[in-house]
């Protein structure tokens, strides 16, 4: 997975470079070329999860974005981690085939992200069988406007 990961985000012209520092990666533009920074030390898992995160970052074009309270990086935060999760899930899709009776909370635990990020995954994962299956997509937040 992270071959291919490795693979698009050159695809998309940009570079990747791997150092020691505090946290997992970061998003910069340098002599106006974009550059995803990762933490060399994090495992693949860490690593393929990272350069998704940091290349929504670039999708999103959160660089050029002035973030004016903490609200507002939360936000960026989280449609950067939505997009990984999405990411990781469509390729978890191709390799293992989803069906309804995939135990979506092996995927949770495997991913080890943090608590807040659950829904998403299983938004997405309900997301997969909805379409693959041509069945109505629940959603866990469906239950409190019933």
């Amino acid at each position: 997975m992270l071959k291919k990961i490795i693979k698009k985000i050159k695809e998309l012209g940009l570079d990747i470079e791997y150092a020691y520092f505090d946290g997992y990666g970061h998003f910069a533009i340098e002599n106006e070329k974009p550059i995803l920074f990762v933490n060399e030390s994090l495992n693949q898992l860490e690593t393929t999860l990272t350069l998704l995160h940091e290349t929504a970052h670039f999708l999103n074009g959160d660089c050029n974005k002035y973030i004016t309270n903490h609200f507002q990086n939360d936000n960026l935060e989280y449609e950067a981690n939505k997009y990984m999760i999405q990411e990781v899930m469509k390729m978890l899709d191709d390799k293992y085939d989803f069906t309804p009776d995939t135990n979506y909370q092996n995927i949770i635990d495997t991913l080890n992200l943090p608590y807040h990020l659950n829904g998403v995954i299983i938004d997405e994962f309900n997301n997969i069988i909805a379409d693959k299956f041509d069945m109505t997509p629940y959603y866990e937040t469906d239950y409190f406007y019933e």
